[in-house]
């Protein structure tokens, strides 16, 4: 596995996936990194700088499939029966009077998102048992088993039946029945929700290469490396059309059918899909996958975009038979991909306003960010951003159109535990930039690059001794002291 062949080994010209990383360059993608394999085969591999081949990358939603490949293996065991009551394996999780319709929610139901409600466990501090809050709070609006609609708690359940009948973790159940075997996700690793549980509708972390293994095995149906890790049945069953996901009129390729916790896509595709343009795409018909890891949150047009260029420019352009090799086309693919890097924010040269407010001090009315002051100060291409927030004194580094890597101030966000707060220094990786866009504007960008991703927004316009700002952020349950707008004054 992972064997190295060249674009026209597989079927494919290497112009077209130097188009496809164009694009998504001009775009603005936020790519952290691509796999392309045909038939087991590497054809494409690439990362944008800080990002590398062992950087172990959460994966969001996508860790519901790996859940729904769990209950699979259970299935396989006689642990669980998927037409059985989900309440039939939780009686000490349950409330003394049931909440409606929850007497006829099945594990299948479950596993096509076909429930009743979805309890959000972010804002009821009462209850950090997670299932336990699935059957005390859920309010059914329908019965279950009548329509799809996400339900991201539901599959956080299912995780928690996993732990329960396989009497070990999420992952060392996937990791004995499956991973040891394969050879890979031995850097991995699941974080927890605040009982402890593995957080498992959000929080698998590990390689591309690892996701990659494990979109193969699906697609080749429990078959990994020539050797039968798994039955067929259920995985068959697991990434097929089980219900219609259509939730209006309108076209929108993740709408194209669900199964056992994973997509359907055009082209007899299926997909494992997780927040912040997380995906992996398998295509059995032609042996083809596709894995990208990214952070676009904020930016809904890209998911589609990228998915459908993908599909225009190599899916259904993709041979049988290899393409005669092609070294122009290779040296234009090699050339495209020799220096990628990490998106960063652009504009123009503005030396005025640098040096109208390059050390000068900020005065804030009171505001939703809770910062009383701040100073830009700029040497060269590079800056500081200092703020006195409820925490104190804070600096952020930045590089003017390009990134600088460091540590984002802010304490007290989620480590190992998922909406539990650290007291111990603990600071997320960053990675900011700064851009000029107008004679009096500026952008600063934060782009968090750790165990949790989100980003940072703040625009600044300066008139006169006057700054106003806005801030906004696109971020799971962090950053939210960065929301809002200030006014400030020249000291």
């Amino acid at each position: 596995m992972f064997e190295k062949i060249t674009p026209e080994s597989a079927g494919i010209s290497s112009d077209a996936v130097t188009k496809l990383i164009t694009l998504m360059e001009k775009s603005g993608c936020a790519t952290h990194g691509i796999i392309m394999m045909k038939e087991g085969k590497v054809f494409a591999e690439n990362y944008w700088a800080p990002f590398h081949q062992d950087f172990c990358h959460r994966l969001y939603s996508q860790t519901k499939s790996f859940v729904s490949v769990a209950i699979g293996l259970l299935v396989e065991e006689g642990k669980v029966d998927i037409n059985e009551k989900i309440i039939t394996y939780f009686p000490e999780k349950l409330p003394p009077v049931l909440m409606r319709f929850q007497d006829t929610l099945t594990v299948r139901d479950m596993l096509t998102m076909c429930t009743a409600g979805s309890p959000d466990w972010w804002f009821c501090s009462d209850e950090v048992d997670r299932t336990r809050l699935y059957f005390t709070t859920q309010q059914a609006p329908h019965r279950s088993g009548t329509y799809w609609e996400y339900d991201s708690s539901g599959s956080q359940v299912l995780s928690s039946l996993v732990e329960k009948l396989a009497n070990k973790s999420l992952f060392d159940y996937l990791n004995e029945k499956l991973f040891r075997h394969m050879g890979t996700f031995k850097t991995a690793t699941i974080l927890k929700t605040k009982s402890d549980d593995s957080w498992g509708d959000s929080a698998m972390v590990c390689t591309l290469r690892d996701v990659a293994s494990f979109g193969q095995l699906v697609m080749n149906y429990g078959v990994y490396d020539g050797k039968r890790l798994m039955g067929e049945e259920y995985l068959r069953e697991a990434t097929k059309n089980q219900v219609s996901n259509r939730e209006d009129g309108h076209f929108h390729f993740l709408h194209q059918g669900y199964g056992y916790q994973i997509w359907r896509v055009q082209n007899n595709g299926f997909a494992f899909v997780g927040m912040g343009d997380q995906l992996t795409l398998c295509y059995p018909d032609k042996d083809l996958l596709f894995a990208f890891v990214s952070d676009n949150q904020g930016n809904d047009f890209l998911r589609p975009y990228i998915v459908s260029a993908f599909n225009e420019l190599i899916v259904e352009k993709i041979s049988d038979t290899p393409l005669p090799e092609n070294k122009s086309a290779a040296t234009r693919y090699n050339r495209a991909t020799k220096n990628l890097k990490l998106r960063a924010v652009t504009g123009i040269e503005n030396d005025t306003l640098k040096n109208k407010i390059n050390g000068v001090t900020y005065a804030c009315e009171n505001n939703p960010m809770g910062i009383s002051k701040f100073t830009f100060t700029f040497n060269g291409k590079k800056g500081v951003f200092t703020y006195h927030n409820a925490q104190g004194k804070k600096k952020i580094p930045f590089g003017i159109n390009h990134n600088v890597f460091g540590k984002f101030p802010q304490l007290g966000y989620s480590n190992e535990h998922g909406g539990v707060a650290t007291s111990d220094g603990f600071k997320y990786d960053d990675a900011v930039s700064l851009a000029f866009t107008d004679e009096r504007t500026l952008v600063l960008f934060v782009q968090i690059i750790d165990r949790y991703f989100g980003n940072m927004s703040a625009v600044f316009s300066f008139n006169d001794d006057y700054v106003s700002a806005r801030f906004s952020k696109t971020a799971e349950f962090f950053l939210d002291e960065y929301s809002g707008r200030l006014v400030g004054k020249k000291q």
